[in-house]
């Protein structure tokens, strides 16, 4: 009987009693139609997991200077978002403490620049690090202050930053001392220039260039104690897909490993 192995060309007219090509059989167009459903449903980093990034003002990692968002963590995350082929994304800043409970609580939020210690590891997933900080007490060199140990610190008036790492580390201390935590570290700044506060938790190459910013000099001021040197990471929400975090991770290495990621940690803290 004859056969047709190939299609026919296009306006072949079929001679009396020539059979039409064999018909595709019903299983094979229904492996193919979900093969394309699959290739075209999106991945979870393209379509459920539009990510809402939250920060807050902590110079100079991330902060605003004349309306524009900038620092650290900022310049870092658009290279990632560069190398991920992202659009850049609105940026929320908000006060430590609500940007923690956010990004806790509701899902599909990134935090930075969170300090990655023992007792956040199950809170959340994350990519970094960004960069290593070192979070101290510093006072005027006035003051003469010497600490050995935070028990020496007992009737010390000290300013933290509400919920953030050193305001953590010394909670246990708060019957001990005065710990003043506000929301926005310039209080705790102006308190401690006017003789209100002894001390203030701070990271320490922070506090070098907010003090220049401030018009201070850092030369009259000095480290007391070293609170914790950690890392600082992006936080995600745990309920983000480990794809996510892992794309992201590693943009974020490929950042790392170019001249670009130096030139910013220079720009800001050098």
């Amino acid at each position: 009987m004859p056969s047709h192995p190939h299609p026919p060309e296009p306006g072949h007219i079929f001679k009396a009693g020539e059979p039409p090509p064999a018909a595709v059989p019903l299983c094979v167009l229904a492996t193919c139609l979900v093969c394309l459903t699959l290739l075209a449903w999106p991945s979870p980093a393209r379509a459920d997991w539009e990510l809402t990034y939250l920060t807050e003002e902590y110079y100079p990692f991330n902060y605003t200077e004349h309306g524009v968002l900038k620092g650290v963590s900022v310049d870092i995350l658009r290279q990632v978002w560069g190398e991920l082929g992202e659009p850049e994304h609105p940026i929320h800043i908000m006060p430590w403490a609500r940007a923690y409970d956010r990004a806790l609580n509701v899902h599909n939020t990134v935090l930075f620049s969170m300090a990655r210690i023992v007792r956040r590891e199950n809170l959340f997933r994350w990519a970094g690090p960004i960069a290593v900080t070192r979070f101290v007490l510093v006072a005027k060199k006035s003051a003469n202050i010497a600490l050995s140990t935070l028990e020496d610190a007992e009737g010390y008036r000290i300013g933290t930053l509400r919920d953030d790492i050193s305001d953590t580390l010394l909670k246990k201390y708060t019957e001990r001392n005065k710990i003043e935590a506000v929301a926005d570290m310039r209080h705790n700044i102006r308190k401690l220039i006017d003789n209100r506060l002894d001390m203030v938790a701070y990271e320490e190459s922070s506090w070098r260039q907010i003090a220049i910013k401030n018009g201070l000099s850092p030369d009259d001021y000095e480290t007391v104690f070293v609170l914790r040197e950690t890392p600082v990471f992006y936080a995600f929400h745990r309920d983000t897909p480990s794809v996510v975090v892992r794309d992201f991770q590693e943009a974020l290495d490929r950042v790392k490993a170019t001249d670009r990621y130096q030139a910013i940690l220079e720009a800001y803290l050098r």
